[in-house]
């Protein structure tokens, strides 16, 4: 049982100490945790917006479950329950939740009929020359040649910055925001079709989808690739 002392002051007794440490007025200490379980779980709405803020959603879920426990085992000692209750509950509610969101994009963001190709095994993929001087792309790129694909990537910047009817897609956004120079392989010109006409963004994934080809050199304004497509879809 806590012991209280007590001292005497113009005949009115105050409580000093509980088991000769903490007053028994005083707030018992938070764990660092705690506070910040509460700021990755406001953090976590990340989740929402893209699949690397899902990594903040896991590391709230973590830090609030070893927050929780440790102030379990504390037995009264330790505070701020509610601050990493608060901050899992809400890590834990943009994780599922942006997974769910993020899974059903990536089912239903294809267009029908259409093959996903990911870029970067796309600019991996090795070029030679002939002996006449003909680029020779390898089998499994020669084979997409003429098939519908989608594709993901970022627009490398123009003087052109609205309705532009063609534009050059890059692998990264190192490249298409700090004035890199790409290579042949990161680069696919896309000439959408059908009157089709898109405005440039910045520094933001985009998707593409159309016909692709893979048969030389192509030149789009200052840059030049080896691959296009004939844009059907822009998003």
């Amino acid at each position: 049982m806590s012991q209280v002392i007590y001292e005497s002051r113009d005949e009115v007794e105050r409580p000093l100490a509980v088991d000769g440490g903490r007053s028994e007025f005083e707030c018992p200490p938070v764990p660092p945790l705690a506070p910040i379980t509460l700021f990755l779980g406001v953090c976590a709405i990340a989740s929402l917006i893209g699949i690397p803020g899902l990594a903040i959603g896991v590391a709230g879920a973590l830090t609030g479950m070893i927050s929780l426990r440790q102030i379990s085992r504390a037995e009264g000692e330790l505070g701020g329950r509610m601050l990493a209750k608060i901050g899992f509950l809400l890590s834990l509610l943009f994780l599922v939740s942006g997974s769910a969101l993020h899974a059903y994009t990536y089912v239903t963001e294809l267009p029908e009929g259409h093959e996903r190709v990911a870029f970067r095994w796309l600019s991996s993929q090795p070029i030679a020359k002939s002996k006449e001087g003909e680029l020779q792309f390898s089998p499994e790129v020669a084979a997409l040649d003429g098939k519908p694909i989608f594709i993901k990537g970022y627009m490398y910047p123009t003087q052109t910055r609205v309705n532009l009817h063609e534009f050059v897609l890059v692998k990264d956004n190192k490249d298409c925001c700090f004035g890199g120079n790409p290579n042949l392989t990161d680069m696919i010109v896309v000439k959408l079709k059908d009157g089709m006409r898109v405005n440039h963004k910045d520094a933001v994934l985009v998707s593409v989808a159309g016909t692709f080809h893979a048969r030389g050199l192509v030149q789009s304004g200052v840059l030049a690739g080896v691959y296009t497509i004939e844009g059907t879809h822009f998003q």
